[in-house]
């Protein structure tokens, strides 16, 4: 096992929402001997080196090949269940990026003559199964049978029997014991370092956003990682370095910044480290600062501040920019003086603007905008849902900066001329519309 080699990314931000996840499936299913506790995106392998290649040729094969590319997007989205080399897998499929599928082709291309893979479908790269393992090794009716579940859907299974009871008791179980109860997953991500396994243990990380090998140094609770962490959020457009001009004409909305939070940071996989809130609340304050003027008017949709450790609501308040005003959260201090909700006609449009979307109520017809669910549900609070009229401006949904109402308005112009009624599901600086 120690002269087999694996070429993967290693799940950075969402990592502990997907541990979760998983094994919450393994107990509801008692798939402990099963279920992946490493989440990752195979690249390529599992791998031998050829007969006279050393270590070194092979990461510097790897090393030419990466040199050239920035963080890779992709996202995480549903389950799928497939056979895998030693029986079947179900997992979480990935909708891959380009840079991503261009990245593994050229990998398996210039590795095609140094390395002998394990892996079937390396020699054919354009029909890849990107995905991250929730469980692997299981016969075809017990994956079927926990399949079924998972997905809400009847399975035909030979000789049903014990399995279709285990399906039947399962899903009378699940409606009635919520914290049973598994839903999809969908969150983006970015793979931030390319990583090659040796065996069990991490023999060398690439970093894309500092161009070089990293040796020795790869715990995701690191002073190297929180760099890498940073590095990402100024190249994607997450922390601001500079202040934009602003229209004191603007109208800016965001919800759900939690300030103090630690946990909010593993919950929705916030691009900090959970060691260091401060350094988050530092970002989002200057975020905020650099896209709000003064002048400018605000709609906070609540929860500003959450936990024991968080500072006093109104330390917070004085930081900010801005004339605000604080729609109440469930987490919010009554020294805010917030508001139940606002109405408001803009655009052309009239817009409801409340913390849940669940106190709307059914008689409103206009556009509900809303914080509360964060990213955890991004199937059915996307940034926009044309279907359901409503907006999400939770801090992760719209990139850890107040967005525009002049730009959500023109999104929904566009896409109501269009006819075009597919959601818009983030709202991030380097996604172009």
């Amino acid at each position: 096992m120690d002269d087999i080699y694996l070429i993967e990314i290693r799940l950075g931000r969402t990592k502990w929402r997907m541990r979760k996840t998983i094994s919450d499936i393994g107990r509801l299913f008692s798939l402990e001997s099963y279920i992946e506790t490493h989440p990752h995106v195979t690249l390529f392998g599992p791998l031998t080196l050829n007969e006279g290649v050393s270590p070194r040729q092979l990461l510097d094969t790897i090393g030419e090949i990466t040199a050239g590319y920035e963080p890779v997007p992709f996202t995480i989205d549903g389950w799928e269940m497939r056979e895998g080399i030693h029986g079947n897998v179900i997992a979480f499929p990935l909708r891959p990026s380009e840079p991503l599928k261009k990245l593994t082709a050229s990998i398996a291309e210039s590795l095609s003559s140094l390395v002998h893979s394990h892996n079937f479908w390396d020699t054919h790269p354009e029909s890849k199964w990107f995905h991250v393992t929730v469980a692997n090794r299981m016969n075809i009716k017990r994956a079927m049978a926990v399949f079924s579940v998972l997905t809400g859907q009847h399975q035909e299974l030979p000789n049903q029997g014990i399995f279709q009871g285990l399906i039947h008791f399962l899903r009378s179980m699940i409606p009635w014991r919520k914290e049973y109860a598994i839903q999809p997953v969908t969150l983006d991500e970015h793979g931030l370092r390319l990583t090659v396994m040796k065996g069990e243990v991490i023999f060398a990380e690439f970093d894309f956003l500092e161009n070089r090998w990293i040796t020795g140094d790869y715990s995701h609770t690191s002073k190297s990682w929180q760099q890498t962490l940073a590095l990402f959020r100024q190249k994607s457009g997450f922390e601001r370095s500079d202040p934009l001009p602003s229209n004191p004409e603007d109208i800016f909305l965001i919800s759900d910044l939690h300030l103090g939070h630690a946990n909010i940071i593993r919950y929705c996989s916030r691009p900090f480290l959970v060691s260091d809130v401060r350094e988050m609340d530092h970002v989002l304050i200057k975020n905020w600062n650099y896209t709000v003027s003064p002048a400018s008017c605000v709609y906070y949709l609540g929860d500003l501040r959450y936990g024991k450790d968080a500072l006093p609501a109104l330390h917070y308040r004085k930081k900010l920019k801005g004339h605000i005003t604080f729609i109440g959260g469930n987490h919010d201090d009554t020294e805010l003086e917030t508001v139940p909700s606002v109405t408001l006609e803009y655009g052309g449009f009239c817009f409801l603007l409340v913390h849940d979307p669940a106190d709307a109520g059914e008689g409103f017809d206009g556009w509900v905008i809303h914080g509360h669910h964060h990213n955890k549900d991004l199937r059915h609070y996307p940034f926009i849902n044309f279907e359901q009229r409503r907006i999400n401006i939770s801090a992760e949904v719209v990139g850890y900066i107040p967005v525009n109402l002049t730009h959500i308005c023109t999104l929904i112009t566009e896409h109501q001329s269009s006819g075009n009624k597919t959601p818009v599901l983030l709202n991030y600086p380097y996604i172009a519309e």
